[in-house]
Parts: structure tokens; sequence; C-alpha cells
């Protein structure tokens, strides 16, 4: 029901989805922004930089209601896979 009127979905909502443009759906996962190409395949956590520190990088994280996103820094280590919330994601679960 959500998909017919966007504007009523709580996007500050972990499991909230919503269609991000003609082709790609976003999602909250507990507060960071996933993604993918026509709402089929792996949830992918987009990644905006890798940070000079080479032991971070800069994800998105949904910051309101309505959808817009600000950067967070989270740990990356030397095989690629990010730390997010205790948990370790390689690199099918994210794009840059």
């Amino acid at each position: 029901m959500n998909d017919l009127f966007p504007e009523t979905i709580d996007r500050t909502q972990h499991g909230a989805t919503w269609w991000a443009s003609d082709n790609w759906q976003g999602r909250n996962f507990h507060g960071f922004y996933q993604c993918r190409e026509g709402g089929k395949g792996e949830w992918q956590f987009v990644i905006y930089a890798f940070c000079n520190d080479d032991v971070s990088a800069s994800v998105y994280v949904v910051a309101d209601r309505d959808g817009d996103l600000q950067l967070e820094n989270v740990p990356i280590d030397q095989k690629d896979r990010l730390h997010i919330n205790g948990k370790t994601y390689g690199r099918r679960n994210w794009c840059h």
C-alpha cells in the first residue's frame, strides 16, 4: 500500500522500503541506507568515499522521515569488509 502513497513511508524505521528512482529501490537497514537495482538481488550499502585513514569508509545513513541521507564513517578491513552494527559485510554487500 505504501507504494501507492510514498509520502506516507516513515523512512527512519528499520525495514522501510521505497523507490529511490524509477529503477533503484532503497531501504532502511538498522538506520543505514541500502539499495538494489530493479528491486531484485542483494541489498547493498552505498560507500560514498574511502577515508584517508585506510581503515574506514563513508556510507549513507537515513537522516529523516523523508529519506534524506547523511554520511557516517564505518570500519573497513583489508579484506574489503565493512563492519556495521557488530556484523561484517563482504564485497557483494556494498557498492561504490
